[in-house]
């Protein structure tokens, strides 16, 4: 007898700690074994057929990853999301289809060299061997206060290391202290992990075609006369040359892109009117560092609303922050925080000038505290006072703006509350020396209706008095207050004041801000949306720079890839093609060229690297003839053709990826080979899947689709569908060194082997929804495996006792459900649902065997037997390919390699009436096993009684119902018109009422009325569980029949003597008279008879 699999707890080892690591290492065995057999067939090379100078009418998949940057060893994360383009390859390769999946390395941009100018400068100043690793939280910074743009501050990478230093991270990677030095040369990285990333990627099992493998930048020959080919292409029509608002890095004297940031990513420059507020009265100690008698000195603020200017009554400082005086390049004199004034400075408002440390700053005057700026009288732009005065806010954040804010209680939550509390609290004025005549004769002012809103007036006293907000520091409940007002008043909002009045504010407000610039009232001020770090350890600013940008706001260019995605393009989900439709039409101008890092300089300009996302939009055609151009090294060096770099020109480029249609003369390279990769490149493109982490979305695959457009008109080259995953957590928190939950590829696979970790990852996500690995549920699919594998060898080595000849019902039906979890596996697969996939081909067809085994007591048919194995370690072997090529070769002696075997696609679909014998079946025992403990179950004592003792039942009647009683019957008639959603609910939830209002409902007795309704809300229910077809009036199979037959099954099931099957429409001599009127089709009742009959 085969018997299902018994669960036992797994070995202590399995989840980390100490303990027997017996299962793990068989597995490590077996997929070292795999893999050496993978290798010595090539499983995983592939090359295009010859198509006799056209495409080969060939069924193909081309599926690509970005490629991971290497600056460190690969991690889970990476591990995580390489694992859908792994299980969508070995999938596409079982449907017969050529398949490739390539994969390179990246090392430009800045990260490398940044990490390697922060070494050099630990090793130059004197490395201390006792570092004190500061205590922060993984996403945070310490305090309020910043430090200056340009300084090194705490960033959430220095979180995730635990404060740790460029040097102890070297350590922390297994790299011995003798070897660091040698990290300062940024082309050490290059050859240092891009081999570890192989040799993990490979221990993984990845289905790659190495052979096509290549490193980034312009070490790689090869490649960098890609790119240098790719931006001319650009240069025609998409690139311009030009000064642009930038975020910029001061440490490495260059714009900041979204993969030279440890921090920020995806945001912008934000752009606000700087308004200027005339300071009237000058402090004497200020007049002494003015650059002349007659400079003006101004408080400016950053705003948003420069519309609302009319409607001022003061301004706010914060008592504690720190400002200065800063010389701007017109001769004025501007109050703000140091911060604002290096974006200014940067910015062309302001001077630089080199400080004793050699680093450039803004030119401060005088440093003074926001204290000191209380009281000072201002003239401010627009306002309907002559002279208002700097008041001080306890809630400033100095981390952004100026550090001054514009005060307009009108329209402002936060400006009301705070000038209201100035002129309630009389001891406020007295600790913080502020002046009644300062607050108390500056009244609102109303400057703008809100029509078609509860707002009677100014909105902001309004929603602070409902809110009843007691103060300026509730700041929660005004951040609530601001939300409310704040959205209405600019999009409905009609200005009451002012040349403009009359007009809605979302139409002037762009002329109010030109006119405040035009007269000399304000400019122009960026800063970064939120906070941006850059790798090599500062916060990075916005700087008005001298650029090269690509042209991604073109309206003709996005328009073509907007039509693309909307018409021929596959994401999966839809909140994901949600973002990558927001991409297209919010990625605007972007920066492609740097001076600090690796990459490749710019073909026309070569003092410009292009940067690290530019350069990696369309590498995936490089990847269709890089195996022919490179000599198998991932450095480059003549490959099979002996071709050399300088051969690889831009006429070359355009033949072999279709932009032109013949070879030129000039070309060196030999015709044969010429076609040979133009033959590839057409036949592998276009790339048919890419799948990367969910925050690349806004950049590089957005880009991706771009650059495939700009450089071939044709949309039959451009990606068709691209596949993103959420992030991958360990035991539900965040990968973080600090706390102790971060695993490298290495370390998974050391430690559960590479198929637990591969199962694993399929299990633990599919959408944008941030993924969990479990190492608990690691440890455990070593035991599962191995316990799968030890019933395996059981189970074949008695195949030859095993029944043969005809089958039984029961084999029938198994067979069926069998067929079931193919095509469920195969849908799964094909809409990259791995963990329904992993449900199908492993946990599912687990317990279809043990359910098989149980139902025929163990005396299975050996054919069923062994197909159930084989198709398991077919449709098994995408998620699990080591185990699975193990039992297919080791244990079924099959020929050629279950990687390359065919998806067993049955001859029919699965039959429908068998599907339901089986869930009938299933359904049916498991309410008579609930129905025999009940009455098993001890019954409770009553007061003075001994409890009886249960009684022991032998026997069984079960009544069956061959048909719905008439008022049954016409409740099912009408569910059967309510309309479902893709998970059989109603989709009108008040489906009942219509029940309700069924005359033969309505005539029905009060009790009667509610068994009524009691039916229809099961009968719902169990349309959710099992589908609407249990609404059909008629079973499509004889129940009374299919029960009978299987009598001997549910005898041994519910351990009873006697079994009979009774018609529900007779009465029977044992009684039962509730059960017969309770049966329904697909609903038999069970009555347990001992000697006497037990009255339910």
């Amino acid at each position: 007898a085969v018997e299902a699999p018994v669960e036992v707890a797994p070995p202590v080892a399995a989840g980390g700690g100490g303990g027997d690591w017996t299962r793990r290492d068989k597995l490590l065995d077996i997929e070292a074994a795999a893999q050496k057999l993978w290798d010595d067939h090539r499983a995983y090379e592939a090359d295009a057929p010859d198509g006799g100078g056209g495409v080969a009418d060939k069924d193909k998949f081309f599926v690509t990853f970005p490629y991971p940057y290497m600056n460190g060893r690969l991690h889970l994360g990476h591990a995580f999301s390489i694992t859908k383009s792994e299980f969508a390859a070995r999938f596409a390769r079982l449907q017969g289809k050529e398949v490739l999946f390539p994969f390179a390395f990246h090392c430009t941009g800045m990260p490398i060299s940044a990490a390697a100018m922060k070494l050099e400068k630990i090793l130059k100043n004197g490395k201390q061997e006792a570092p004190a690793l500061a205590e922060a939280e993984e996403e945070g910074t310490a305090g309020d206060e910043p430090a200056a743009p340009g300084k090194r501050v705490k960033s959430k990478v220095a979180a995730k290391t635990g404060g740790m230093d460029q040097y102890d991270i070297m350590l922390a990677m297994g790299i011995g202290k003798e070897e660091i030095p040698d990290f300062v040369d940024p082309q050490h990285w290059l050859k240092y992990f891009p081999p570890f990333a192989v040799k993990d990627l490979k221990r993984m099992g990845s289905a790659i075609d190495w052979r096509r493998s290549f490193l980034t930048t312009d070490s790689n020959p090869y490649y960098d006369a890609f790119i240098r080919w790719q931006f001319l292409k650009l240069r025609n029509k998409y690139l311009e040359n030009g000064k642009r608002q930038s975020i910029y890095s001061i440490a490495t004297k260059q714009p900041c892109a979204d993969h030279d940031r440890s921090e920020g990513e995806g945001v912008k420059p934000q752009e606000y009117t700087l308004i200027k507020l005339k300071v009237l009265e000058l402090p004497e100690a200020w007049t002494s560092v003015l650059p002349s008698a007659s400079a003006s000195v101004f408080l400016v603020a950053a705003t948003l609303r420069p519309e609302t200017m009319y409607g001022q009554t003061n301004c706010f400082v914060l008592p504690e922050g720190e400002y200065g005086l800063y010389q701007m390049s017109n001769g004025e004199v501007f109050v703000c925080s140091k911060r604002s004034a290096v974006n200014m400075a940067y910015q062309g408002l302001g001077d630089l000038r080199t400080n004793a440390d050699g680093e450039d700053e803004p030119v401060c005057l005088l440093e003074t505290m926001g204290r000191d700026l209380v009281g000072l009288p201002l003239k401010a732009p627009l306002a309907a006072f002559e002279r208002v005065y700097a008041l001080p806010m306890l809630t400033i954040s100095m981390n952004k703006g100026t550090g001054i804010v514009t005060s307009v209680p009108a329209e402002s939550p936060d400006d009301y509350a705070c000038l209201k509390d100035w002129k309630t609290r009389e001891n406020w004025r007295t600790q913080f020396s502020v002046k009644e005549e300062w607050c108390q004769p500056y009244d609102v002012v109303d400057i703008m209706d809100i029509p078609d809103s509860e707002f009677e007036g100014p909105s902001a006293p309004y929603i602070v008095e409902k809110m009843k907000i007691g103060s300026h520091k509730e700041k929660d409940k005004l951040a609530s207050a601001k939300k409310e007002v704040y959205l209405k008043g600019f999009y409905s909002g009609v200005l009451k004041v002012g040349p403009y009045a009359g007009q809605k504010v979302s139409d002037i407000k762009p002329q109010i801000r030109q006119d405040l610039i035009s007269s000399g009232d304000a400019a122009v001020y960026f800063e970064p949306e939120s906070k941006v770090m850059a790798r090599s350890g500062d916060e990075c600013i916005v700087a008005l720079c001298d650029q090269w940008y690509l042209k991604y706001g073109d309206e003709e260019w996005t328009n073509r890839v907007r039509a693309h995605v909307e018409n021929d393009f596959e994401m999966f989900n839809e909140p994901a093609l949600n973002n990558l439709s927001h991409a297209i039409g919010w990625l605007g101008d972007w920066a492609c060229s740097r001076t600090f890092g690796l990459g490749t300089k710019l073909p026309w300009d070569e003092q410009w690297l292009i940067e690290s996302l530019s350069d990696s939009t369309i590498y995936m055609a490089y990847y269709t003839i890089a195996h022919l151009l490179e000599g198998g090294g991932l450095t480059g060096g003549p490959g099979p053709g002996a071709v050399k770099p300088e051969q690889m020109t831009e006429e070359v480029f355009d033949y072999i990826f279709c932009v032109s249609s013949e070879p030129l003369a000039s070309m060196t390279l030999d015709k044969d080979l010429l076609d040979k990769m133009r033959q590839e490149f057409k036949f592998w493109y276009p790339v048919d899947l890419r799948c990367s982490g969910k925050d690349l979305i806004q950049n590089h695959l957005t880009m991706s689709l771009f650059n495939h457009a700009a450089v071939w008109e044709d949309p039959a080259y451009w990606p068709r569908a691209f596949f993103c995953n959420g992030h991958v957590m360990i035991d539900s928190e965040k990968m973080s060194k600090s706390k102790g939950n971060f695993l490298t590829l290495e370390e998974s696979i050391e430690t559960y082997s590479a198929d637990a970790t591969r199962i694993v990852c399929a299990d633990s996500g599919d959408t944008l929804q941030d993924a969990n690995f479990s190492r608990e549920i690691a440890g455990k699919t070593i035991l599962r495996l191995t316990t799968l594998l030890d019933w395996a060898e059981d189970a074949v080595s008695k195949l030859p006792t095993m029944r043969t000849g005809e089958y039984t019902f029961l084999d029938k039906i198994f067979q069926n459900e069998l067929s079931a979890l193919v095509f469920r596996a195969h849908e799964a697969y094909s809409r990259m649902l791995y963990s329904d996939a992993l449900r199908a081909a492993w946990f599912d067809m687990d317990t279809l065997r043990s359910q098989y085994a149980i139902l025929t007591h163990g005396n299975v048919h050996a054919d069923v037997i062994r197909r159930l194995l084989e198709v398991q370690m077919v449709i098994f072997s995408p998620i699990a390919p080591h185990f699975c090529e193990h039992v297919w070769q080791n244990v079924l002696k099959k020929d050629g390699l279950v990687v390359r075997a065919r998806w067993p696609t049955p001859e029919g679909e699965p039959s429908p009436v068998l599907l339901r014998q089986y869930e009938s079946l299933q359904a049916t025992l498991r309410s008579f096993r609930l129905e025999l403990d009940r009455l098993k179950s001890p019954k409770k004592e009553k007061k003075g009684k001994v409890a009886e003792p249960p009684p022991v039942l032998d026997r069984a009647v079960v009544f069956v119902s061959k048909g719905y009683k008439p008022y049954q019957q016409e409740i099912l008639r009408l569910l059967q018109q309510v309309p479902l959603d893709e998970q059989n609910a109603p989709l009108d939830k008040d489906y009942m009422r219509s029940v309700r209002d069924l005359e033969s409902v309505k005539a029905l007795p009060q009790n009667k009325s509610k068994e009524v309704m009691g039916f229809a809300s099961f009968m719902m229910r169990e349309v959710q569980e099992r589908g609407p077809e249990v609404l059909e009036l008629q079973l499509p199979f004889d129940e009374a029949q299919m029960l009978q037959d299987l009598s001997e099954v549910i005898k041994r099931q519910l351990k009873i003597e006697a079994f009979e099957v009774a018609d529900a429409a007779q009465e029977h001599p044992s009684g039962g008279d509730s059960k017969r009127d309770a049966a329904s089709p697909g609903t038999p009742q069970i009555l347990f008879l001992a000697k006497e009959p037990v009255v339910a």
